[in-house]
């Protein structure tokens, strides 16, 4: 008797789809040419083409967005740096006779905190 097997959800246009949005995050002119001709070839909607842009670049935003509500947070005083050094004695390099803040200065203990 034959085991029953589930039907794949990962058609040939979703695999487009996929490596559209992989090519959108990771810059690719050539890649997202050439997927988003393929899915253009396999019939897939214009709109199903833009979501799956859309969705790469909220995922390839996000660490933007991220780093810019930190900078924002510091600069307009919200979130000033505690301990007074660079990375706040977390590595120790503060006990090890260093000053604060050297961390990623030339003499730092090269944390790069």
């Amino acid at each position: 008797m034959r085991p029953e097997t589930t039907p794949t959800l990962v058609t040939e246009a979703v695999a487009e789809l996929v490596a559209l949005g992989a090519a959108m995050a990771a810059n690719n002119e050539e890649a997202f040419q050439r997927h988003n001709f393929r899915l253009h070839k396999l019939g897939v909607a214009r709109e199903d083409r833009i979501q799956a842009v859309n969705i790469a670049l909220q995922v390839k935003m996000a660490p933007h967005r991220n780093l810019v509500e930190m900078a924002e947070a510091y600069l307009m005083g919200e979130g000033e740096p505690s301990g007074g050094g660079c990375c706040s004695g977390d590595c120790g390099c503060e006990g090890e006779g260093e000053e604060a803040g050297c961390c990623g200065g030339e003499e730092g203990c090269g944390c790069g905190q």
